[in-house]
C-alpha cells in the first residue's frame, strides 16, 4: 500500500474551513493534484446546495497551499473555471498558486493567475469562464488574462469581506483593463487556449525523437501559443522536465500581444508539475528538454536562467524544430 504523505498545518487549516460535507473530497487533492473534474464539481454543488462561485471562494485557501514562495513568503491562490462540459453544463475547476525562484530576477515569478490558467490549458481546456483570486490581479496579470480566447467573457471573482470568506464580487475582466491592447490589435482572431491557434505540425531538425522526454517537449511546442511572427517564423516552443521519481511534465510557451507578459515554457512546466503531483512529493528534476522553432525571440537564454536557479546541476538539452505543414508553415516561408 502506498504511504500517504503527511498534511502540512496550513493544509489542515484550509480543509477545516470547508463544509464537512466536502472536506474529504477536497482533502483528496493533496494526493491527486489541483484539479476537480466537472462531474465531481457538480456532485459537490448538489451536496452543499451552493453555486459555483461560492465553491471557488472556498477553494482559495486550499489553492494557496500550493504556493512556492521562498522570496516573498506571500501565498496567492487562484481557482479557474473551465468551459461547460458537454451534456452536464458543469465545469472543471483548476487550482493555481504563485511560484517563485530564488537567486534569479523577480520577473521570472509565476503569478497565481498564470498558474491556474496553465493548469487548465495543459489539462485540455479550450477557455475559461471565471477566475477566483485571493487578491486583486496586478496589471501584469490583467494583460496576461486579456490574451485568452475567452477574455471578453471572463469574470474575475474577488473576496469582498474580510469577516466573511464566502463573500465575493464578480466583474468582467474587461472592467479591470479599460482601453485594452490585445490580440485583435495585432490582427489575431482568437487567443490563448484556442485550439485553432495551439495546434501546430512540428518536426525536430534531426528526425523523430525516440526519447520520451524529448517527444514530450516536442508535443508541448506543437501545442504552444505564439501567433505573432517575429523575424522568419513563429516562436513555437515547449519544455518537458523529468522528475526524480520518473514522471514527465510538459510546459508550453504562451505569447502575449504586449510581449513582456508572455510566459516561458519552463515556468509553465514547473508550475504544472507543482499542481499535478501529490503535495509533499519531490520537486527535484533530473532532466530538462527545450524544443523550439528558432527565431530572434528564442526561449533558450530565459530557460537557462530559470533552470540554473531552480536545478543548477541539471544541464539543459536543446533541440530545434521546424514547421512542416499548416497555415503557420505557409506564413513562415
Amino acid at each position: 500500500m502506498k504511504k500517504k504523505l503527511a498534511r502540512t498545518p496550513g493544509w489542515k487549516k484550509a480543509i477545516a474551513r470547508l463544509p464537512k460535507l466536502i472536506r474529504a473530497d477536497i482533502d483528496a487533492l493533496w494526493e491527486n493534484g489541483g484539479r476537480l473534474p466537472a462531474e465531481q464539481v457538480g456532485d459537490l454543488l448538489r451536496r452543499t446546495n451552493a453555486e459555483i462561485g461560492t465553491l471557488m471562494m472556498q477553494l482559495l485557501p486550499v489553492a494557496q497551499q500550493y504556493a512556492v514562495v521562498p522570496v516573498s513568503h506571500y501565498q496567492v491562490g487562484a481557482v479557474a473555471a473551465g468551459m461547460p462540459a458537454p451534456g452536464t453544463g458543469w465545469c472543471s475547476l483548476y487550482l493555481g498558486a504563485n511560484f517563485e525562484f530564488d537567486n534569479v530576477a523577480l520577473s521570472f515569478t509565476v503569478h497565481a493567475e498564470q498558474s491556474a490558467t496553465t493548469n487548465a490549458w495543459l489539462n485540455g481546456e479550450p477557455g475559461m469562464q471565471a477566475l477566483a483570486i485571493s487578491a486583486a490581479p496586478c496589471g501584469y496579470c490583467r494583460q496576461f488574462l486579456y490574451e485568452l480566447v475567452t477574455a471578453q467573457q471572463l469574470n474575475i471573482l474577488l473576496p469582498s469581506d474580510p469577516k466573511n470568506p464566502l463573500a465575493y464580487t464578480a466583474a468582467p475582466l474587461t472592467t479591470f483593463l479599460p482601453q485594452a491592447f490585445g490580440p485583435s490589435d495585432l490582427g489575431v482572431q482568437g487567443g490563448m487556449m484556442d485550439p485553432k491557434l495551439c495546434t501546430h505540425s512540428l518536426a525536430l531538425n534531426g528526425g523523430t525523437p525516440a526519447d520520451p522526454v524529448v517527444a514530450a517537449a516536442l508535443a508541448a511546442a506543437s501545442g504552444s501559443y505564439a501567433p505573432y511572427q517575429t523575424d522568419v517564423s513563429y516562436q513555437f516552443s515547449g519544455v518537458a522536465v523529468l522528475t526524480a521519481d520518473g514522471k514527465i511534465y510538459p510546459g508550453r510557451y504562451a505569447e502575449n500581444a504586449a510581449y513582456n507578459p508572455s510566459m516561458s515554457p519552463l515556468e509553465s512546466a514547473l508550475t504544472f508539475m507543482n499542481l499535478s503531483q501529490p503535495q509533499g512529493s519531490t520537486r527535484q528534476i533530473t532532466r530538462c528538454v527545450l524544443v523550439e522553432v528558432p527565431t530572434l525571440a528564442s526561449q533558450l537564454s530565459a530557460t537557462q536562467a530559470v533552470l540554473s536557479a531552480y536545478a543548477p546541476t541539471v544541464g539543459l538539452e536543446y533541440y530545434t524544430a521546424k514547421i512542416v505543414s499548416g497555415k503557420a508553415a505557409k506564413r513562415a516561408r
